[in-house]
C-alpha cells in the first residue's frame, strides 16, 4: 500500500511539474482546446487522488481500530501482570510465614525439653517405644514442613514463568503498537501530501477555467463588435447572429454563454431596426457581398459520434447554423469559418489521422447520414480566419 502511494505521489508530482496553461493569443480556439484538455486532466487527477484518499481513510480507520485493540490487549495484559505480581508477593509472604512456623515448632520442641538437634532427641529416648514415638513425631514435622515449603516453591516457580510469559507478551504488544503508530503516521503524512496536491490541482483547474473564459470571450468578440458597431449592415448583423447562435451550444463558461445570449437579443433588435430603416429608405436589405478569403476544391467524407473535437468543442451538425468539420490544420487553420455548398456553414474544429491535404471530414448526426453522403468532391469557401468572425 505504501509503495503504491509513493509511486502515485511521484507520478503526479512529475505530471504537475510538467503541466502548463495556454494563454490567450491570436488563435483562441487552440487555446480553448488545450486549456479544456488541461482542465479535464486536472479533474481526472483530482478524482483519482480523491479515490486514493478514500482508500487511505479506510486504511487509517483500520490502523486506528488495530491500535485501539492493541491498547486494550496491553491494558488487559498489564492487569494480568499486576495480578500475578500480587500473587507472587502473597506467595513469598506465605513461604516466609511457613518457614517462620517451622522455626517456631523447633523452638517449641526446645522449650519442651528437646535437645538442640534431632539426633540428641532420639538418643535421649528412655526405651525403644519412646525412641520410635519421637522418631515418628520428628519425621511428621519434617515431612509436613518440607511439603508445605516445596508446594510454595513450586507455586512461586509457576508464577515466575507466568510473569515471564506475560512480560514477553507485553513486549510484543508494545512492538506491535509502535509499528501501528508508525504506519498510521506515515499514512497520515501521505494523505496530507495528496490533499495538498488536490488543492494545487483545484487551483490549476480554476486558472484553466479562467483562461478558457478569456479565450471564449475572444472567440465571440468579433460578432459582439459587429452588433455594437454603428456601421454594421443587415448582412453583417445576420452573420454575427448566426455565429453567436452557433457558438452558444459549444461554450462552457456560463458567464460567456449568458453574454452571447444577451448579444443575440441585442442583435435581433438591431437587425429589426436596420430592416425597418432600409424599408423606409427603399434601399436593398444588404450591404455586403458573398466574398470569401479563399476557395478550395476538396474531397469530403463524413463521420459521426465522438464527444469533443480537437479544439475541445462539442461536434454539431446544424444545417441552419454552424456545423463541425475536420480538416488538415496546415491547409485550413483550426477555428476558421467555412461554407460548403450542399452542407452549409461550419467551423473547422476537428482533425483526423486520415484527414490530410485537401481531404475534409464532415460531421453528421448518424452513421446512416454518413453512408448516404459517402465520398464526394466539394467546394470549400473560407469565410473567415480565426479571430475574424
Amino acid at each position: 500500500m505504501i509503495k503504491r502511494l509513493i509511486s502515485l505521489l511521484t507520478a503526479i508530482a512529475l505530471l504537475f511539474s510538467a503541466s502548463y496553461l495556454v494563454y490567450a493569443d491570436d488563435n483562441p480556439q487552440d487555446a480553448i482546446a488545450q486549456n479544456r484538455i488541461k482542465f479535464q486532466q486536472m479533474s481526472d487527477n483530482i478524482i483519482e487522488i480523491n479515490q486514493k484518499i478514500i482508500d487511505m481513510n479506510d486504511q487509517l480507520d483500520k490502523f486506528k481500530n488495530d491500535i485501539a485493540k492493541n491498547n486494550k490487549d496491553i491494558n488487559e495484559n498489564t492487569k494480568l501482570i499486576e495480578a500475578e505480581a500480587s500473587n507472587m508477593e502473597r506467595l513469598v509472604k506465605e513461604v516466609e510465614s511457613s518457614q517462620e512456623l517451622a522455626n517456631k515448632r523447633i523452638r517449641t520442641m526446645y522449650i519442651s525439653g528437646y535437645s538442640k538437634n534431632f539426633l540428641e532427641i532420639l538418643l535421649s529416648s528412655e526405651n525403644m517405644s519412646d525412641f520410635f514415638y519421637k522418631y515418628e513425631a520428628i519425621k511428621r514435622v519434617i515431612s509436613f514442613d518440607k511439603k508445605l515449603i516445596d508446594n510454595l516453591i513450586t507455586k512461586k516457580a509457576a508464577l515466575n514463568e507466568s510473569i515471564s510469559k506475560l512480560n514477553q507478551k507485553k513486549q510484543k504488544l508494545d512492538e506491535l503498537k509502535a509499528s501501528n503508530v508508525a504506519a498510521l503516521a506515515k499514512l497520515d503524512e501521505d494523505k496530507q501530501k495528496l490533499e495538498a496536491l488536490v488543492k494545487q490541482f483545484n487551483q490549476e483547474k480554476l486558472a484553466a477555467a479562467e483562461l478558457i473564459k478569456e479565450n471564449e470571450e475572444k472567440l465571440i468578440s468579433h460578432a459582439i463588435s459587429v452588433v455594437d458597431s454603428s456601421s454594421s449592415g443587415i448582412n453583417d448583423v445576420k452573420s454575427a447572429l448566426q455565429t453567436l447562435n452557433s457558438l452558444i451550444p459549444q461554450l462552457s463558461t456560463a458567464s460567456v454563454k449568458a453574454k452571447a445570449k444577451d448579444y443575440v437579443a441585442k442583435g435581433n433588435t438591431k437587425l429589426a431596426d436596420l430592416i425597418a430603416k432600409a424599408a423606409q429608405e427603399s434601399q436593398p436589405a444588404s450591404n455586403s457581398s458573398d466574398t470569401y478569403k479563399a476557395t478550395y476544391s476538396m474531397t469530403a467524407t463524413a463521420y459521426a459520434g465522438g464527444t469533443l473535437t480537437a479544439m475541445g468543442l462539442k461536434p454539431i451538425r446544424d444545417p441552419n447554423g454552424l456545423s463541425t468539420i475536420a480538416v488538415d490544420p496546415t491547409v485550413i487553420p483550426l477555428g476558421s469559418k467555412v461554407f460548403i455548398p450542399g452542407y452549409g456553414y461550419a467551423i473547422a474544429s476537428d482533425t483526423g489521422g486520415k484527414i490530410k491535404g485537401n481531404i475534409i471530414d464532415l460531421y453528421m448526426n448518424s452513421v446512416a447520414e454518413c453512408i448516404t453522403w459517402g465520398r464526394r468532391p466539394v467546394t470549400l469557401n473560407l469565410v473567415a480566419y480565426p479571430g475574424e468572425w
